[in-house]
Parts: structure tokens; sequence; C-alpha cells
């Protein structure tokens, strides 16, 4: 039965969550206030993972469609996602620590070494960018500054189409010309795909155009569980 399935994946991801965040209760009791500030990045999931495990994350943001921003906490245990009770257990002002957390990820950015290579067959490929690190799919919330560290030679004036199978991957393509946007049209979402079904931890199978700072979804997910997508005006023209 789909329902028991789906089900039962919710409640083995909210027991994950769980045994993390109480691996890592020691962890964080120990932290001064200057620890818990160094080792608090922000990181994009996906919305619906974070909603099902009922835990309680009213202070994440929105970053695309289907998509949320939340805080962590990279320990030597645990990465641990922080829900509601724990931030508010901290006392301190929501925004103040989403600056934080944004700050330290942009380090993580500058930091981080990255593997970037291309992705396709028959000749028409796409940009893969992936590393070790549980932050990968989080660098987007700095596009414009990763694709230019990542590809500093890519043409941005009509932006890039990417998607972010899982923590670990970001799929990218510059959409300067175009071959390029028909390249990312076809391959993005199926890479994609491919990549959220086969990747841990996953963050969304959806394919997104981002343009100066702007997000745009191209793709919906039908009743039949199917994947279809629609260029924007930009990317149409």
């Amino acid at each position: 039965d789909v329902d028991d399935e789906t089900s039962s994946i919710e409640e083995s991801v909210r027991e994950h969550l769980e045994r993390l965040t109480a691996a890592a209760d020691s962890d964080i009791a120990l932290l001064s206030t200057e620890e818990f500030d160094a080792a608090l990045p922000s990181r994009l999931v996906g919305a619906e993972r974070i909603q099902s495990t009922g835990l309680g994350f009213s202070y994440a943001s929105h970053f695309a469609d289907h998509v949320h921003e939340v805080l962590t906490l990279d320990l030597p245990s645990a990465v641990v996602t922080l829900p509601d009770s724990r931030i508010a257990e901290t006392g301190r002002r929501v925004p103040s620590l989403v600056n934080r957390g944004r700050n330290n990820l942009l380090d993580l950015l500058s930091t981080t070494p990255v593997d970037v290579h291309r992705v396709g067959e028959g000749g028409r490929s796409v940009y893969a960018v992936m590393s070790d690190s549980p932050y990968t799919a989080s660098f987007a919330r700095f596009l414009n500054e990763a694709a230019h560290r990542w590809l500093p030679d890519a043409d941005d004036r009509n932006g890039f189409v990417f998607a972010l199978p899982y923590r670990h991957a970001i799929i990218i393509q510059p959409c300067s010309t175009p071959r390029e946007i028909r390249d990312a049209l076809d391959l993005v979402p199926d890479y994609a795909q491919r990549m959220n079904a086969d990747g841990v931890s996953p963050v969304s199978l959806h394919t997104y155009h981002w343009l100066g700072r702007q997000i745009s979804c191209l793709t919906t997910e039908e009743a039949d569980g199917s994947i279809s997508i629609q260029p924007n005006e930009v990317l149409a023209q």
C-alpha cells in the first residue's frame, strides 16, 4: 500500500532526526555561545520532508517551491537540524540566528573543495557539482557566487537552470545559448530525478531557473508521479 509505505518513510525520517538530536544533546549542552554560533550553518532541505517529521519548523524560510532553508549545528557527532524547540531554547531572535547561519554557509562555500564535471550522453551534457560536504546542495543559497566560483567562464546573462537532487550534489547549466537551454531543459530534470532517487538525504526532484536572485520552479509532479517541465518566459524566448 502506497500510503502505508509513505507513512513508514515519514516515521523513519522522524525517528532518524530524533536519534541524531538525542545523540548530540550532550554536545550542544557543552557549547558556549561562540561555539554554537561557529557551528551554525543554514541548510536547504525538502519542504515536505522536513514538515513530515512533525518536529516543528515554523521558522523555516522559503527558498524555492518545495525547498526550505533551516538552521543546523555541524557537530563532531552529527549534523543536527534544529526544530522550533531548539531555536526557542537559545532565547535569541530568529533573524539574528539565520543571518549567522547564512554567513557560516557562505564561509563553507569558499572553503569546501568540490568536483565539477560534465554529465550527459550523445555529446550533450550539463554540469554536476559534488562533494563530501552535507552542505553542497545548500550552496545554491548563494548561486551567483557559487556559479562564478565553479564555472568562472560561464555566461550568466540568462541565468542558470539547476536542481538539488540530494545534499551532496547540484546539477547546473548556464543558459546563454539555445543549445545550452535545450540541454538544460532536457537533461537537468532527468539527472535530478535519477540522483534524487539514488542519493542519500534527498532534497528535491524538481528543476529550477535562477536569474539574478529570482528563482522559478520549472517542473510539476503529475498525479502518476512523473515530472513535466515547462520553460518560463525567459528560457522560452
